[in-house]
């Protein structure tokens, strides 16, 4: 029975943020039971890397943790584990602690003995020669070296640790044998995924006693699933293959691996298709071979409940699925179907999550009501060729996606008595009529963009709304913004672009919490968009568009100042989304007008930051707070009227990559310090009054000459116009006319002439003056007479 385990201190904090000797002893020292000899050792350990500000991606959602024991817990300290009873330090996970340099071979790490659980993954050292020293952790039962950049053969080492159960090595250079591993008889997890091995899968890792979950996706494994004949020695359920270069020929030879549950196969580089001829699975329950070309398909797998079939070039439905009793989850996208969906698909009794976007699809079997009593609660129909009016689907569905068709006629409003709160896209249709205002209230949601839609945004928001997306963008509203949204907490993305709503600016929209997203674009908003008595103050503001619009007036010089601290700092890079979904990846989306053009953004990063206050009527100078918004990625303030400088603490805005100050009344010069923004792609200052010399650097200098046209008398590339012309003619109508050049000649002769009697006659007059000196230059003093002594 294993002994509890206490985690006592972050040890990526520890190495990372908190790498303070003071704080990291007193923390151990006042608990009871660590060994002052593993005090002492985890010290040493500390002392062989120095203090690191961390500045890395999170890896957590890309990052498939090992750890898959579990013991008592009593103190909740992560990082480093001790045992109660004796105090050895049992587990440290070191995971993306921002560890670089050297570990060498007498580390004080490898004094760690008694170490059960250890996590290297995603930290970069310069050589890899401590990797033999981990023989001599004999008791490890959980290894992770994902991530690092290991290169070479896998480590020889790792035969030696007998006791392991999870290995993983994923996301490295590795090459060569799977040797190493074949005598590691307690192994039951193993991921050497997004590595460079190569040749045949050999039976000895299929094998290996212990083995149930092993990971070889995105290598260079080749050969014939028939060489993988050693199924009744195998223990796995389950195998991941994908995107090797496999000729899959035929599955035969896996369907006979008793124990397999998680199959697979997807993208494999080759040809081959992938036959079905009656096979059996016994204990299959998941089976993904998108990517493949497939023919003769007939699976017979009672067990069976995912199944994915995505760009496998099937023209038609395949009716062994609905043979398959326990299907959850049935995942047909981007192929050749077209013509109706059978009826019979949505008879199936398990099933819950079906894809058939990307396909050809124009019409349902049945009647309209077909839909109605499926179990789905999640269906998506996106980009096929769907016409007429959407199907009544049933009140148990929770995501409802359908964009990119052709329906038409109301928005049905059996979709207001949905079970559960509903995530519904119908954007990129032709749906005509108002929006049921029940909508509003049973969805989390909503996208209608780009449909024919009439009529005004009810004002029924209550506090009770879990809406987090809001996208009515491009369709016919009018009203007013209705004030009831600022009941909506949860509310991140807010696009009503495009439309014809009318009303003042919303000030109220700063009392939401957690909106990142604000779009107002091309509308007819009007007045001012700043106020005294309601200062800006967004928390979590990434993203606002209110150009092309009737704004007026001045904004003060403090106006940003009080905006989202995520504009203000600079943020680590990270890949999460706004308003994403991650159970179902659904990405709100948004045009955007960056570098000169209109851009979708499919996703928008967290990171991503924009300012468009184009095209209104704003006027006078442009507040020199906009130079604390140091993550700002876009900002457009063109066809305005703003007056003044370009302020120069914009030098500080150094992720700039879009900057547009077009059409515009702006004076002086161009600050120097923009030559610094080394992110900067796109500058247009044109049509302004703008003077003097335009900052040099290769992103500047690289612009059209239309960027800066239309200014006053700006000066250096890209424009032509040089910023020396008045003092070196550079071209030859510059220079003086040749009978004035001519007359110069003849005087400097005249001089020249002159020049030796001149200079005796000056020599002599000299002479006489320094006779006289005592006269001329000592008459200083006054006496007392008032005369000069």
């Amino acid at each position: 029975m294993a002994k509890p385990r206490f985690p006592v201190s972050t040890i990526s904090s520890f190495l990372c943020c908190l790498f303070v000797s003071s704080f990291f002893v007193n923390s151990l020292v006042s608990l009871p039971f660590p060994h002052p000899d593993q005090i002492e050792i985890l010290l040493a350990f500390k002392n062989e890397f120095p203090i690191l500000k961390c500045d890395i991606r999170k890896w957590s959602d890309s990052r498939q943790k090992t750890k898959s024991w579990t013991s008592k817990v009593n103190k909740s300290f992560n990082g480093v584990w001790f045992d109660s009873e004796t105090g050895l330090v049992t587990e440290l996970d070191l995971s993306g602690a921002c560890l670089s340099g050297s570990l060498s071979a007498n580390s004080s790490l490898f004094r760690l003995h008694h170490l059960r659980y250890l996590d290297l993954s995603y930290n970069y050292f310069d050589s890899f020669s401590f990797l033999p020293e981990l023989a001599k952790l004999t008791n490890l039962e959980i290894l992770d070296l994902s991530h690092m950049g290991l290169a070479g053969e896998i480590p020889s080492s790792v035969s030696s640790l007998n006791r392991l159960r999870d290995l993983g090595l994923s996301g490295n250079e590795l090459i060569g044998s799977f040797s190493p591993l074949i005598n590691l008889s307690r192994l039951s997890y193993l991921s050497l995924s997004n590595n460079h091995f190569s040749g045949n899968v050999p039976c000895s890792l299929l094998t290996i006693p212990s083995l149930s979950i092993l990971y070889l996706s995105q290598n260079h494994l080749i050969g014939t699933l028939e060489t993988m004949n050693c199924y009744s020695r195998s223990m796995l359920e389950s195998l991941y293959l994908s995107n090797n270069r496999l000729s899959s020929g035929s599955l035969e030879p896996l369907s006979k691996f008793f124990y397999l549950k998680d199959l697979d196969l997807s993208f494999q580089n080759t040809t081959d298709p992938v036959k079905f001829v009656s096979l059996g699975f016994k204990s299959l329950e998941s089976l993904d071979l998108s990517g493949n070309a497939i023919s003769r398909l007939n699976i017979r797998s009672p067990n069976l409940k995912e199944l994915a079939l995505n760009e496998c070039s099937i023209n038609e439905f395949p009716t062994f699925i609905k043979n398959l009793p326990k299907l959850k989850t049935l995942r047909i996208a981007n192929n050749s179907l077209k013509g109706e969906v059978p009826k019979w698909l949505w008879s199936m009794p398990s099933l819950i999550q079906l894809s058939l976007s990307h396909n050809s699809l124009d019409s349902f079997e049945g009647s309209p009501k077909v839909v109605l009593n499926s179990s789905l609660y999640w269906l998506d129909l996106s980009s096929n060729a769907f016409r007429g009016s959407l199907p009544i689907v049933s009140p148990t569905l929770n995501y409802m996606f359908a964009s990119n068709n052709s329906f038409s006629g109301d928005i049905p409003l059996s979709l207001c008595n949905q079970n559960n709160k509903l995530v519904l896209d119908l954007s990129q249709n032709h749906f005509s009529g108002s929006i049921p205002g029940c909508l509003f209230t049973s969805l989390v949601y909503l996208n209608l963009r780009n449909n024919n839609l009439t009529g005004n945004l009810p004002n029924i928001f209550d506090k009770s709304s879990y809406l987090i997306t809001l996208d009515v963008s491009h369709i016919q509203i009018t009203g007013k913004l209705p004030r009831s949204l600022t009941n909506c907490t949860n509310l991140e993305f807010v696009n009503v672009g495009s439309n014809r709503i009318a009303d003042s600016f919303p000030f109220w929209l700063k009392d939401l919490p957690n909106l990142q997203v604000i779009v107002l674009q091309s509308n007819m908003f009007h007045g001012p968009i700043y106020s005294p008595q309601h200062p800006l103050s967004f928390p979590q503001l990434r993203i606002m568009d209110i150009s092309g619009n009737k704004f007026t007036g001045s904004l003060p010089h403090d106006y940003f100042i009080n905006w989202s601290k995520l504009l203000i700092s600079i943020p680590q890079e990270e890949r999460e989304y706004v308003g994403y979904d991650s159970m179902y990846d659904y990405y709100p989306s948004m045009y955007l007008r960056s570098k000169g053009i209109n851009m979708e953004l499919e996703k928008i990063l967290v990171t991503y930051t924009a300012i468009d206050f184009s095209q209104n009527k704003l006027v006078g100078q442009i507040p020199e707070s906009l130079g604390l918004l140091k993550s700002l990625i876009v900002l457009n303030l063109s066809n305005n009227h703003f007056t003044g400088h370009v302020p120069s603490s914009w030098a500080k805005l150094t992720r700039l990559e879009s900057l547009d100050l077009s059409r515009n009344q702006l004076s002086g010069k161009i600050p120097q310090e923009l030559a610094t923004l080394s992110f900067l792609e796109y500058i247009d200052v044109s049509h302004n009054k703008l003077t003097g010399q335009i900052p040099q650097s290769t992103q500047i200098g690289g612009q059209p000459k239309s960027s800066f046209e239309g200014n006053i008398n700006l000066c250096g590339l890209p424009l032509e116009q040089s910023c020396f012309s008045d003092k070196v003619p550079s071209t030859p109508e510059a220079q003086e006319p040749w009978p004035q050049k001519q007359e110069q000649v003849l005087n400097w002769k005249a001089a020249a002439m002159g020049y030796g009697p001149g200079v005796l006659f000056g020599l002599a007059i000299g002479q006489v003056f320094y006779s006289y000196k005592p006269v001329l230059f000592f008459l200083t003093k006054k006496n007392n007479t008032g005369l000069y002594e």
